[in-house]
């Protein structure tokens, strides 16, 4: 009898801990809470801007250090097309050797390039772990899409289509923004981190 009540005991146990399931994107949060302890990081790969009269595909190098960004932009053959710096009260771009200022990053490369890019959140979907609502996740626990609104009042959505093991933490590797007919494709060939 005793053996038959320890196995019951047992099953009960085992429905109870198949039946709890996370409220929060375990993984998400395990890389944020990993990602706060870096406040230098460097991601390289390509970006291509699609618009319904133009299409742009360049190779970035993109770094965030202390709360501000440097984002880099070259052509296949390695030459500059533009550089972004964020400093203390503005941003700084270059553009064919000619030196444009803005107190906004993303309002300064669409003035001077006309590309639209949500850069002053890009720490948050960058990274695809800082989203307090407007989200849904995959059946791991990774962001698979989020929708939010920039600076300028634009909705922007996102799609995280490839998920890759960076030196111990699961990063994007491949994501899709767009607003309205505006489409920015990512794909993250290395990330680096330092402390």
């Amino acid at each position: 009898m005793k053996q038959f009540h320890l196995i019951l005991l047992m099953f009960f146990l085992f429905l109870g801990g198949c039946a709890q399931s996370p409220r929060h994107p375990v993984q998400g949060q395990a890389t944020l809470n990993t990602l706060a302890e870096f406040n230098k990081w460097q991601a390289r790969g390509k970006i291509a801007f699609i618009a319904p009269d133009d299409r742009q595909s360049v190779n970035f190098n993109w770094q965030y250090t202390d709360n501000k960004q440097t984002l880099t932009l070259t052509s296949f053959i390695g030459t500059q097309v533009l550089k972004m710096m964020e400093l203390d009260q503005y941003s700084e771009l270059v553009v064919d050797g000619k030196s444009y200022t803005g107190p906004e990053s993303a309002a300064l490369i669409h003035r001077v390039s006309g590309w639209q890019l949500p850069i002053t959140q890009a720490p948050n979907w960058f990274t695809a772990t800082r989203f307090e609502a407007g989200f849904e996740l995959d059946t791991a626990g990774y962001i698979q899409q989020a929708s939010w609104q920039d600076e300028q009042g634009k909705v922007w959505t996102i799609q995280y289509q490839r998920y890759r093991n960076f030196n111990g933490l699961t990063l994007p590797a491949r994501l899709t923004l767009a607003h309205q007919d505006i489409t920015i494709k990512i794909q993250i060939n290395a990330w680096q981190f330092d402390s």
